[in-house]
């Protein structure tokens, strides 16, 4: 047996009927453009009026006499059958609006007005509280039944000189409205109830939200990561090039060019050491040995006759 899955929240009033007022205005549109195709339809059967002045004719012809009788029955024709196209008109419209909720319920569990204000339609029957075609069914002709049909029905009865049948149904039709505009226990409205269904928050937009968030998070660390990376890479190049320096060197100092030149300066050094002792060894090394000892010693004589007078 499947797990039974909690609805979530249920849909805020103010969603329900913005939602309500989005998708009957798409009704309205409808409307309009069948109405605009019935005054064309109107129009092009009017506009055969020799045919019908014909018609009428050979009625007047045919009634012995009775020529009020073949006259009236003429004209409730010709009205019958602007009724007939209106009535077709009233049909159309509620198959449409009917067609639209419950392929929209079905699809997706959620009519466009239902879309754009983040709420769906939540099945109390299913586990996981998916809309069966049964059940999209239901609430589909309750909707329809509320939204169109009962006004349908009232308009051609009112065509169709039904006054009182008219009168009835419209009042059923408002208070039906007023009825279903006033949540029941647990937030549910007559509809719901009829079709065993809620409206419930969908949540979308805050999933959405929620996924570019997490997205900017993930391009933040993966830039992050990348910059890191980068970082760690020049230091690797960096260190690469101190070693391949650092060989180098060593390959310098061990190479036979350098060892030459360390064997030339010790030489240099020695040749150095060994040319001042022979410098002073000479006999201009002792002339100059012997000028500086006997300059000293005067220098040493003045200072301690200096010292005598002034003492």
């Amino acid at each position: 047996m499947a797990e039974h899955v909690p609805p979530p929240d249920s849909a805020p009033a103010g969603r329900r009927i913005a939602a309500w007022a989005i998708d009957f205005a798409l009704i309205l549109g409808a409307a309009a453009l069948l109405g605009s195709v019935t005054h064309y339809r109107i129009a092009d059967y009017l506009s055969g009026w020799p045919g019908l002045a014909e018609s009428g004719g050979w009625d007047l012809f045919r009634a012995n006499g009775d020529w009020g009788g073949a006259g009236k029955a003429f004209g409730w024709d010709v009205f019958g059958e602007i009724l007939l196209l209106i009535a077709e008109a009233f049909v159309a419209l509620v198959l449409m609006v009917f067609a639209y909720q419950f392929a929209s319920l079905a699809w997706k569990g959620r009519t466009l007005g239902k879309f754009l204000l983040d709420i769906r339609v939540h099945s109390l029957t299913d586990p996981h509280g998916a809309l069966g075609k049964w059940q999209s069914a239901r609430r589909a002709f309750a909707s329809t039944l509320l939204d169109v049909g009962l006004y349908a029905g009232a308009c051609i009865a009112l065509l169709a000189g039904k006054f009182v049948l008219s009168l009835t149904l419209w009042v059923v039709a408002v208070a039906a409205l007023v009825l279903n505009a006033v949540p029941l226990a647990g937030g549910r409205t007559m509809i719901d109830r009829v079709a065993g269904t809620t409206v419930v928050r969908a949540g979308l937009y805050q999933k959405s939200w929620q996924a570019a968030r997490d997205a900017a998070i993930v391009e933040r660390g993966t830039q992050l990561g990348r910059e890191r990376m980068q970082a760690v890479t020049n230091a690797m190049k960096q260190h690469a090039q101190q070693l391949a320096e650092d060989d180098r060197l060593r390959q310098v100092r061990e190479s036979t060019q350098a060892a030459q030149l360390r064997r030339l300066g010790q030489d240099a050094s020695r040749h150095t050491g060994e040319a001042a002792r022979q410098l002073l060894n000479s006999e201009r090394g002792q002339q100059a040995h012997n000028a500086a000892k006997k300059a000293t010693a005067n220098l040493r004589a003045a200072y301690d006759k200096r010292r005598r007078a002034s003492n």
